[in-house]
């Protein structure tokens, strides 16, 4: 049987332990039967190896599977039972690291925390006005409480974020109590990164110096959301924050000098390896660029001391080491770009270039860039697809410039920075190629991101679709020893049934409604065939925030629908324009930024029609509120009952009912139930709400009718989806149900 892929352990044993990872989270494999099977595991190849069995290997595979998922559970999950959420306690750490210092509200992390007198085992995250040191020891009081899981589509995932940090739970303090300060020894680098940030404002204009100190010293906090955004619509985002690439292209520079200097081969690579540990070092240890240090050296190792053996052994080994360190990563931009970048590039760079030399690209010295783009472009896309919802179309394009003025901008800024500690004049004049690289480069991606080919919106592309990209990849590249025309076969198979498997999984839902997790108040966001409208917006602006669902999820809302007298929230989005028309009541009172959209208003028993099929209908007021139908093709979806049921002109089934008030008492009677006979109920009310609220008689009428209730307190968001037949599924951020 004719081998199809080179024996490589270390690269088995990376992929083991991801796959490992991703079963803890997605499968959510648990704790307590990962450890025994790992440690069985661990036993069964020590008896193997010691009997130098061939079998050790498909062993040890398994005992990196269960190590990664038993480490992600571990590093995931923090054990908040021994607390109680009601209990104010005292809570002391100590400042390690800090950054945002230009905002409003600093971020702080804090170790060795202890909380009533007892070590928690984990890091916080602290948010506060106050200025601290490095250093100091904090004492503040407060309650402890688990991190909020995402409450709408699209939400930030702060437990995940947490974890990436090795952070258990959040705090926000107004005031601390500094009890004394005393530097460690990892701290003077995070003091020297500091001192350069500092420089870098001095030798760099206003508008760059954000880019450089991004790309130069792994602070991306300083980066506007408009300059994000724009990188993420051309797909150069990978290049705001170090990666591998960046400091392989720093690395082979400065091999390429030592050559030129005819240093010999053992100089030549030491000397690389302490130069990117200074590099580490004056970073203050960044984690994108200890990342791609690290990425590096192994690679440098490799290539000195294991000449026989490929980059892409050395590229598994980094990455399990760097795993092993915070599994969580794995499922962040930051590493999966950093390692993602390398693994295309190693992958394609070589079918690529042999492919440019038949067409003889490689006389116009196009080859090598054009190769480079192109593997760089393709791993990344389903990266930013997944983590930006967009699709870069011309990303290929803008990595072929990106990926050079990088290396330029990331040699000239770390140059003239260090040098501009001594001679700050110097400095500056060593940092203007990179001044003008990053000149370049923005202007270059404004030009880009704002043509007609840069990108497309993509909301909700899916993990499998991820891991079948880096398959094909895979597939695609030199490691999988097999004929060209069975590769080409195999490939075109893979990519059909991706295709085929991603239309299959895009179900026909002409009617799609979101109840959203807002707390106080409503918002439902209805998309109709296409166009997408908001019924309210919610009650508290800051825990409401739908301008930030909105822009999170790539949505210009065709209409928004106000069922009260007044609304709040509707400024932001006014101002980003997101609004194309508001429909009123009659009592509404106008506000000021109302002459941005064109104003329509309606009255009791009026239709909005959404679609041809679908159109809200107004079936109740009471001088305040009105309450809306849902209807496709002529049968009730939806009643959104913004009144009390004294007030409601709407009889006949409907499938789910929206109780008013947050399910407050009276909003819910028999004779409502009995007259709209819904199969499901909705109620959109805040956590630990000091109403109490969904009342007690409303929850057992509910039950007493066998009325299947969804809370989005409990649930968040919930989903409702209706096919082509008006079928309905019910989904939300937890559960799906048929």
């Amino acid at each position: 049987m004719k081998r199809v892929l080179n024996p490589r352990p270390v690269a088995f044993l990376a992929f083991f332990l991801v796959v490992g990872i991703a079963a803890a989270y997605y499968l959510g494999l648990p704790g307590v039967f990962s450890l025994p099977a790992w440690i069985l595991c661990g036993i069964l190849f020590g008896i193997l190896f010691f009997k130098q069995k061939k079998q050790m290997f498909p062993v040890l595979y398994l005992f990196a599977f269960f190590l990664g998922a038993f480490l992600f559970q571990m590093q995931f999950h923090t054990d908040f039972s021994g607390f109680d959420p009601n209990r104010i306690y005292r809570i002391e750490g100590y400042v390690s690291d800090r950054s945002k210092m230009e905002a409003e509200t600093h971020t702080y992390l804090l170790t060795d925390v202890k909380i009533g007198g007892k070590n928690f085992g984990k890091k916080v995250i602290l948010y506060s006005p106050d200025i601290l040191e490095y250093g100091d020891t904090v004492v503040t009081e407060g309650e402890v409480a688990p991190p909020s899981p995402p409450r709408n589509p699209g939400d930030f995932d702060e437990t995940m974020y947490l974890a990436g940090k090795g952070a258990g739970f959040s705090l926000y303090r107004a005031s601390l109590d500094v009890e004394g300060n005393e530097l460690s020894w990892y701290q003077y680098p995070f003091l020297l990164r500091e001192k350069l940030a500092e420089k870098m404002n001095g030798i760099f204009s206003q508008e760059s110096a954000p880019i450089a100190k991004a790309m130069f010293l792994g602070i991306k906090d300083e980066i506007s959301q408009e300059t994000r955004d724009s990188f993420s619509k051309t797909g150069i985002a990978h290049i705001l924050a170090i990666s591998g690439l960046h400091v392989a292209i720093l690395s082979y520079a400065f091999n390429f000098m030592l050559k030129k200097l005819k240093a010999e081969r053992r100089v030549r690579f030491t000397l690389n390896i302490v130069i990117l540990i200074l590099y580490a070092t004056l970073t203050g240890f960044a984690p994108s660029i200890l990342r791609a240090v690290l990425m590096t050296i192994f690679v440098i190792i490799g290539r000195w001391k294991f000449s026989k053996r490929d980059t892409l052994v050395f590229l598994s080994a980094a990455l399990i080491f760097t795993l092993l360190g915070n599994t969580t990563q794995l499922f962040l931009p930051g590493l999966l770009m950093s390692y993602g970048v390398v693994f295309g590039i190693l992958c394609l760079n070589p079918p690529l270039m042999r492919l440019f030399r038949k067409i003889h690209l490689d006389k116009a010295k196009v080859d090598a860039p054009l190769a480079t783009s192109l593997s760089a472009t393709t791993s990344v896309f389903p990266m930013t697809a997944y983590f930006f919802n967009n699709v870069a179309l011309a990303a290929p394009l803008a990595n072929f410039f990106a990926i050079p003025l990088a290396g330029i901008i990331v040699l000239f800024s770390g140059i003239g920075t260090v040098v501009s500690l001594g001679i700050p004049q110097a400095g500056r004049i060593l940092a203007f190629p990179a001044e003008i690289s990053i000149r370049g480069l923005t202007w270059l991606n404004e030009q880009i991101a704002q043509s007609s080919f840069g990108f497309i919106e993509v909301n909700g592309f899916p993990v499998w679709a991820c891991i079948a990209v880096l398959a094909v990849i895979f597939l695609c590249s030199d490691y999988m020893l097999i004929k060209r025309r069975t590769k080409a076969l195999m490939v075109g198979v893979l990519t059909g049934a991706i295709l085929f498997a991603g239309i299959a999984a895009v179900p026909s839902v002409p009617l799609r409604v979101v109840i959203l997790d807002v707390g106080t108040g409503d918002a439902i966001h209805v998309s109709a065939e296409g166009k997408d409208y908001l019924i309210d917006n919610g009650g508290n602006l800051q825990y409401s925030n739908i301008s930030n669902y909105a822009e999170k999820n790539g949505i210009v809302f065709d209409g928004i629908i106000v069922t009260n007298d007044r609304t709040k929230n509707l400024k932001q989005l006014a101002a980003d324009s997101r609004i194309k028309t508001l429909y009123v009541p009659e009592n509404y009172q106008a506000k000021e930024y109302d002459t941005q959209y064109p104003v329509k208003e309606y009255t009791l028993y009026d239709k909005i029609e959404l679609n041809e099929n679908i159109f809200l209908e107004n079936v109740g007021a009471d001088g305040k509120y009105q309450s809306l139908v849902l209807r496709y093709r002529g049968e009730a979806v939806c009643l959104f009952a913004q009144t009390m049921p004294e007030y409601l002109e709407f009889e006949g089934p409907v499938s789910v009912l929206k109780p008013a008030g947050g399910g407050r008492k009276g909003s819910v009677t028999e004779e409502l139930l009995i007259k709209t006979e819904p199969q499901y109920a909705v109620i959109s009310v805040k956590e630990n709400n000091k109403k109490g609220l969904p009342d007690s008689t409303v929850l057992s009428l509910l039950q007493k009718e066998a009325i299947r209730l969804f809370v989005t307190s409990e649930d968040g968001a919930v989903t409702i989806l209706v096919n082509g037949q008006g079928d309905i599924q019910i989904q939300t951020e937890k559960r799906v149900v048929q």
